[in-house]
């Protein structure tokens, strides 16, 4: 079952918003260099970034290794830049068995850069600004990682502000998936002294990071049960307190149908198909996780890019063929498609949104 582009980072307008990137803060270690007249590897870059921080979402890992391509490549011109950008990114998203959440990070940056190389100006709106060089455009990238680092932090606890919001006195919330961001939320509703609720957690065995959130929230004081995956109908009939189905995702398409751990669409049927009181089934996302494609035939996730097994077809059902085919999703990795129809609203940094309104944030956004 997370950037500025202008050089203010306390802008509020709109336009600012919309073109700040979620990338952290580089380091030696993380941020490996082109050693002895070696190219640059960016499938490297991005598996030894999202290794070195167990924080780092695939999106951002993406984006931060198309910055270091920025920092590696001896390109001239802009439109040579833009070129190698796109074979970099190509042959990042081939790599990897499910894309998505690296195509939504990289789409950020590829548009990014193009507004930026399009005419960023220096200054802050006077009729002496100038428009900036391509070199001094390539600079201000670099340069402007801590402001993006920034802004990756403050995503994750505007989100948990959010969301916080919607866990209630006496309520119990239902949760699965061991998403940070849902950690983030329960962690910050349990810093609210008129608030006592407790947490309901679906754990398989196989998802390490179930554990860790549990243990999270338990040392945090909250009072957190585990279920296995075939008891969730029963509790959500018998359990008339849970009022809140929170998950995370991986990716959320353009009509606001999301990716997620497998096991998430069953969830979301049943919250709202078992009857025993009013339940709301909402997704923590960082806006960094919207990515340009709709799936075109629901629910099959390999019709937008994701590549594991197709047990319609029953060819080898139970068996794990990841160790078999390469470049197949692990079967604890899988994921599948949750219809919009069934969210009532996916909290972002910039606010809750309806389904419908993620149309407009990918135009505005991304």
């Amino acid at each position: 079952m997370s950037s500025d582009g202008p050089s203010n980072p306390e802008s509020s307008s709109s336009a600012t918003a919309q073109q700040q990137l979620p990338v952290r803060t580089s380091s030696t270690s993380s941020s490996p260099q082109p050693q002895n007249g070696a190219a640059f590897d960016i499938v490297r870059t991005y598996r030894e970034l999202l290794n070195s921080d167990r924080d780092l979402t695939m999106g951002v890992a993406a984006i931060e290794s198309l910055i270091e391509l920025l920092r590696a490549t001896s390109s001239t011109t802009a439109m040579e830049l833009v070129e190698i950008v796109k074979k970099e990114k190509a042959k990042l998203l081939a790599s990897a068995p499910n894309p998505l959440p690296l195509l939504a990070g990289a789409d950020l940056f590829e548009q990014f850069l193009l507004r930026s190389l399009r005419g960023p100006t220096a200054g802050t709106g006077s009729s002496s600004d100038r428009v900036l060089s391509f070199d001094e455009t390539r600079q201000h990238l670099l340069d402007n990682k801590d402001l993006f680092a920034q802004r990756a932090k403050a995503d994750r606890d505007s989100i948990a502000i959010w969301g916080s919001r919607y866990v209630v006195d006496g309520g119990v919330v239902l949760t699965a998936g061991g998403s940070r961001t849902v950690t983030k939320i329960l962690l910050r509703a349990a810093t609210d002294q008129s608030k006592h609720f407790k947490v309901i957690y679906i754990v398989d065995g196989h998802n390490k990071r179930s554990d860790v959130a549990v243990s999270q929230l338990r040392e945090a004081g909250l009072e957190v049960e585990t279920i296995s995956p075939h008891k969730v109908a029963y509790v959500l009939g018998n359990q008339k307190r849970i009022n809140l189905v929170l998950v995370g995702t991986e990716v959320v398409m353009q009509n606001g149908g999301i990716i997620s751990g497998m096991g998430t669409a069953q969830l979301a049927h049943l919250t709202k198909t078992v009857k025993g009181g009013i339940k709301r089934f909402y997704v923590a996302a960082e806006t960094h996780k919207i990515c340009r494609k709709s799936p075109i035939a629901y629910p099959m996730v390999n019709r937008v890019g994701v590549n594991q097994k197709d047990i319609s077809k029953f060819d080898n059902v139970g068996v794990d063929m990841s160790d078999r085919i390469p470049g197949l999703v692990a079967e604890q990795d899988e994921v599948d498609y949750t219809d919009p129809e069934l969210i009532d609203g996916i909290i972002t940094e910039q606010g809750v949104k309806m389904t419908s309104q993620i149309w407009e944030m990918v135009d505005n956004y991304i």
